[in-house]
């Protein structure tokens, strides 16, 4: 069976992962460069912890108005709205307590094995750079931090855990670069987190030491059809056959989906990053200041800085504004970070629902047509675990997690 699998970053190339080895002929095809989009500059964490939906609970109408000011940690661009005003309205829908549990409960699902499946890419071979140190999150307010370590806790039967709980001493020990109103944080030990454009680069070495195709600067501009069954993806310079297609461009598979008649409410959520080589400070661990909604993570000589969300539409153009407020946040909580030999900013679209869900599964419109996306902040931590039940759906029909809150027939 062959399979083109039309994407690069890392859902797509871990889903090719899972293909291969499931013995499917698969060939990939990314419009620019793989592991050049989001998967490049993003925090590289692997945090079941706080694998949550976007859309919470406390997200009121008064609240996301707030948003609509650019110095926040998300910001929702004003001359954008016509487009995206009948996302937002389904995103507010969403901000309740039943959507947020129900979510919450089907990410655990998800990644209960992600944990063994980068282990299994590590044994088969692939090569990408991880650290096992767990997460730090950071808390200003004993209120949230009581309510996250409750959840987090409720997590246990999935596998998250164990936890530390620090007071603001412990804190201090833990990260004595930060500075800051902390009153307590939390390590989650089983938390890790690894470089994802290492983690691009390695599957892609790896995928074509066993055979899978992997073809750059191929753009889909079209699709030939034979009723409900795909036959082939066309690109400028020609077209690709295959037995099955899967749809795995992150914010811009809705763009693919659309010309199969099957649009989806997928956002690009723009994440900013900066990246300081040699930087003035040292951090052991991944560190989240959850109030403050910045992270920090600590590679083996930088550090990268993460923690801004715009919603403006599909597109790449550069806020500056944007990058002003982590460096801003970045004084005042660790302070010497920005101070290095070098520095990169970057800019990357996050795929996001309106429900802040994974879509997973095959459109509605085509019998042998699936897509895989939506994973907003979240896709190094699912991918594996995507890859595996996309493989597994395409190649025999039936999973072992359960896709149903992941449908995209959800939005038909």
């Amino acid at each position: 069976m062959r399979v083109a699998v039309l994407g690069g970053g890392i859902i797509g190339l871990c889903c090719a992962h899972y293909l291969q080895k499931g013995g499917a002929n698969v060939v990939v095809i990314e419009r620019d460069r793989v592991g050049g989009g989001c998967s490049y500059g993003n925090a590289g964490w692997v945090c079941p912890s706080i694998s949550t939906p976007l859309p919470t609970p406390d997200l009121t109408v008064a609240s996301l108005w707030s948003l609509f000011r650019s110095n926040g940690s998300l910001y929702i661009k004003p001359s954008a709205l016509p487009t995206l005003g009948p996302w937002l309205w389904a995103f507010r829908r969403h901000c309740n307590a039943d959507s947020y549990a129900s979510g919450v409960k089907a990410l655990a699902a998800l990644n209960v094995v992600t944990r063994e499946l980068y282990q299994d890419l590590q044994f088969d071979g692939v090569q990408f750079d991880m650290a096992e140190s767990g997460t730090l999150i950071v808390y200003s307010d004993e209120q949230s931090l009581s309510r996250s370590r409750a959840d987090i806790e409720g997590l246990e039967d999935f596998g998250v855990g164990p936890v530390d709980v620090l007071d603001r001493a412990g804190v201090s020990d833990a990260a004595p670069s930060l500075v800051g109103d902390s009153v307590g944080g939390l390590i989650v030990q089983s938390d890790f987190r690894v470089r994802s454009d290492t983690l691009c680069d390695g599957l892609a070495t790896y995928l074509e030491g066993q055979g899978v195709e992997v073809i750059e600067g191929f753009e889909v501009k079209d699709f030939v059809r034979d009723g409900t069954v795909t036959k082939s993806a066309i690109g400028p310079d020609g077209e690709v056959e295959a037995d099955a297609f899967l749809l795995a461009a992150g914010a811009e598979t809705s763009l693919l989906s659309a010309q199969l008649n099957a649009p989806l409410p997928v956002q690009a959520g723009k994440g900013y990053s900066i990246t300081v080589e040699n930087p003035g400070v040292t951090l052991s661990r991944p560190t989240y200041l959850a109030n403050a909604k910045i992270g920090f993570t600590p590679f083996d000589s930088s550090i990268r800085i993460v923690g801004t969300m715009e919603l403006s539409g599909i597109n790449l153009q550069f806020d500056a504004r944007r990058i002003s407020v982590l460096e801003r946040t970045t004084h005042r909580y660790l302070p010497g970070a920005l101070q290095g030999d070098s520095r990169v900013d970057w800019v990357g679209m996050r795929p996001v629902t309106p429900d802040g869900l994974p879509v997973l599964g095959s459109l509605p419109t085509s019998d042998n047509t699936f897509v895989a996306t939506g994973h907003q902040m979240l896709g190094v931590t699912l991918a594996p675990a995507t890859g595996k039940a996309l493989a597994q759906l395409i190649l025999k029909g039936d999973p072992e997690v359960d896709l149903t809150s992941f449908t995209p027939a959800r939005f038909q």
